[in-house]
């Protein structure tokens, strides 16, 4: 294979793999922002969260990262759930510059909260595998990295599935149609808020869970991956789960080719790249890639 070709083809490999996990913890941030309506501008702490209880979990019980990743879904999802039922619900027919405020506050609670408790020094998990690598010749990957993106598809199979074939799924659905029409045919609307929610919440906690195994943890580290997460929905189309996949790919593919294009120049401008891009299909397509066009 040509010299030229080779690091091109292998930053799009990598692109996808980093892109599968772009696009898990951005599936948190559409689900809540399809649901309820409000932009939550902490979803990138709520990420910063799981990485803290996989990291607390291996060195306080000493449980593996890959096992402690049910304890981050469950805790950070109940924590998710306290939070529309005591903040949240009280603010969903306010203003929406009230919704802003409110959930940039809770950015700042988690975040520097966080950082009173952790302290802000840099941690990181460490295990046996972390730093296996596979692949020979012109390509190689963490072992890691390549199962979180298996494991990044997967979570995200399943929660179609849950979407389109459980009662509740499908009463969340109805409730990011149309909330009047899904109260008055019988759906528990406030209920299906919280559990949107905390299904938000907990599915970027998993995302955090699996970014901590080859990522420096630092309570202040949800604000680029969050910022991430509102490109990602964006560029894919509002309420739409199948773009915020696909928008996950293509932002991963795009920052890793910039990156090596750019590396004997200024590998630092691929973050300016990806917003070029963002940019340029907005314009192309203001809805998303698979928005509705209104």
């Amino acid at each position: 294979m040509s010299p030229v070709i080779e690091p091109y083809l292998s930053a799009i490999i990598t692109g996808l793999l980093n892109g599968g996990f772009y696009a898990l913890i951005a599936l948190g941030l559409s689900l809540i922002w399809g649901v309820l309506d409000v932009v939550n501008f902490a979803q990138g702490d709520y990420m910063m969260l799981g990485c803290f209880v996989t990291f607390f979990a291996l060195n306080l019980a000493g449980i593996d990262p890959l096992l402690s990743i049910p304890l981050s879904f469950l805790l950070i999802g109940a924590a998710g759930a306290f939070t529309e039922v005591t903040a949240i619900e009280k603010i969903m027919d306010a203003p929406m510059v009230t919704q802003i405020f409110t959930t940039f506050s809770l950015l700042l609670i988690i975040r520097y909260g966080g950082q009173t408790i952790f302290g802000a020094s840099t941690r990181s998990v460490t295990t046996w595998y972390s730093d296996i690598v596979i692949g020979k010749g012109w390509y190689s990957a963490l072992l890691i990295k390549v199962i979180s993106f298996f494991v990044a598809l997967a979570i995200a199979g399943v929660f179609f599935l849950f979407l389109k074939r459980t009662y509740t799924g499908i009463a969340i659905r109805a409730t990011a149609q149309d909330m009047e029409t899904a109260n008055l045919m019988g759906i528990p609307v406030k209920r299906m808020r919280a559990i949107a929610f905390a299904l938000g919440c907990a599915i970027s906690a998993v995302g955090g869970s699996f970014l901590s195994l080859f990522f420096p943890i630092r309570p202040v580290m949800g604000g680029p991956f969050g910022l991430y997460m509102f490109v990602i929905v964006v560029l894919g189309g509002f309420g739409s789960m199948k773009g915020t996949i696909v928008g996950g790919l293509i932002i991963g593919v795009t920052e890793a080719v910039a990156g090596t294009a750019l590396a004997g120049i200024a590998g630092h401008l691929k973050t300016m790249v990806v917003f070029i891009v963002f940019l340029v299909i907005l314009v192309v397509k203001p809805s998303g890639l698979f928005g509705r066009e209104t």
